[in-house]
């Protein structure tokens, strides 16, 4: 997710955090205290972002070094807990250290929300494609939600208003206006969603701040990490139908590996998928569009025609070999382009290719290309396949140009399937 909605996150649980201690302690949280909160829960919210700070441009490990230690050791459980353990030790010594007023009463919520802001980054990144291996070191596989947009425009509407009225500074509600007026005007320019969508999450806004006046200011933070949770569990149940959807045809002679759907930003009725298929020689991949409930009427933004009418361009671009499948019958899903290639040429660039084998580490839809100087390029679907895109990495003949092997991660590759080419059947 956007480093805005860990914030709003980690600041819903601060405030969550001060009431339970003004109810522990029967007294109202003073000024230190609140800003003692507020710290633990923005640091913590961000803090597995702290591998940025090797794997961006700081260190200089390039697109790959990116791709595979951006959410690498620091989204894990193992770290999240140490990390948030330390960061409570550290509070609440310096709170002694300054002799701010003190009660053991407060030590236990601050603990639980160094520990649910760090664990909410992981589960957040989690809902979207992108992916995180949270288990390491014992488990190195990627776990993917495939249920929120990576800046998903409800999610600011349920935190803010809760967080506007509450007790914080004058500064405090002008940055927090900022944002609620950032992304109403984002809903309404960027084109991401259709203006009926728009017209909807602005109006659901309205009602949500003048709701705040009504709501006891006790119950306005549990009022909006509830709001946050429907928001969540709408778009994983509408996740989970369009993955049984895109799955009903029957494919003849392949085997479904991967399923990857992504929601339009703001709506859940409308997905984009692609969907893995192996034969015991090829590798396909297809796009599709997906309204996942077809027969949910509440307007005419949420029918298929409208999922149909907000696909995105090819996924596919630039590569060779793509083809354009009919429609299909079922009026919840729309079939795009189809994409195939040998499984064992993937195979033989791991092979000859470090930089490959490298990718593949992260790479969940891999696509590539062979360009006309004899380079391979090398993307992942989810992301675009145009030049110079997310994940698009050019792959030249000659010496491995990777620091030393220990700087790839063991993460298990996403499509280990496809590189375990079966035996040719015996004649």
């Amino acid at each position: 997710m956007d480093n805005v909605t860990h914030a709003l996150a980690g600041l819903l649980m601060a405030d969550a955090a001060t009431a339970w201690i003004e109810r522990r302690t029967k007294t109202p949280a003073n000024r230190k205290l609140r800003r003692a909160a507020i710290g633990v829960g923005l640091i913590a919210a961000e803090l597995p972002d702290a591998d940025l700070l090797y794997s961006g441009p700081v260190v200089g490990m390039g697109k790959l070094g990116y791709l595979l230690h951006h959410r690498g050791h620091t989204h894990t459980i193992v770290f999240a807990v140490a990390g948030a353990l330390l960061m409570w030790w550290l509070v609440m010594t310096v709170r002694r250290r300054a002799g701010e007023s003190f009660d053991a009463r407060e030590g236990l919520p601050l603990l639980v929300l160094a520990l649910a802001g760090t664990l909410s980054h992981l589960l957040l990144d989690f809902t979207n494609t992108y992916g995180v291996h949270p288990f390491w070191p014992f488990d190195n596989r990627w776990v993917y939600g495939d249920a929120v947009f990576i800046v998903e425009p409800w999610l600011w509407v349920v935190a803010i208003p809760p967080l506007l009225f509450g007790a914080r500074r004058f500064s405090g509600r002008v940055v927090l206006s900022v944002l609620l007026c950032v992304i109403l005007a984002a809903a309404w320019t960027l084109g991401e969603m259709t203006r009926t969508l728009a017209l909807v999450i602005t109006i659901a806004t309205a009602f949500w701040l003048g709701l705040q006046h009504w709501i006891p200011v006790s119950r306005r933070v549990t009022a909006g990490l509830v709001a946050w949770g429907v928001v969540e569990l709408v778009f994983a149940a509408s996740s989970g139908q369009a993955k049984v959807a895109v799955q009903r045809p029957r494919f003849s002679d392949e085997t479904v590996a991967e399923v990857v759907v992504s929601p339009g930003a703001g709506s859940p009725f409308c997905f984009e998928a692609l969907v893995v298929t192996l034969t015991m020689r090829e590798y396909r991949v297809r796009s599709a569009t997906i309204a996942p409930w077809p027969n949910l009427h509440l307007s005419s933004a949420m029918s298929p025609h409208a999922c149909r009418a907000r696909a995105l361009g090819s996924r596919f671009d630039g590569l060779q070999g793509v083809i354009r499948l009919p429609a299909g019958n079922d009026p919840g899903v729309t079939w795009g382009e189809q994409w195939s290639a040998p499984r064992a040429e993937l195979i033989a660039l791991a092979a000859s290719h470090c930089e490959v084998s490298g990718a593949l580490r992260f790479l969940r839809v891999p696509v590539w290309v062979r360009e006309s100087d004899a380079s391979v390029r090398l993307s992942d679907a989810r992301f675009g396949t145009g030049t110079g895109g997310f994940t698009d990495l050019p792959v030249r003949e000659g010496p491995c140009s990777l620091p030393a092997r220990a700087w790839i991660p063991p993460w298990t590759p996403p499509r280990a399937d496809v590189l375990s080419l079966p035996p040719s059947p015996a004649r």
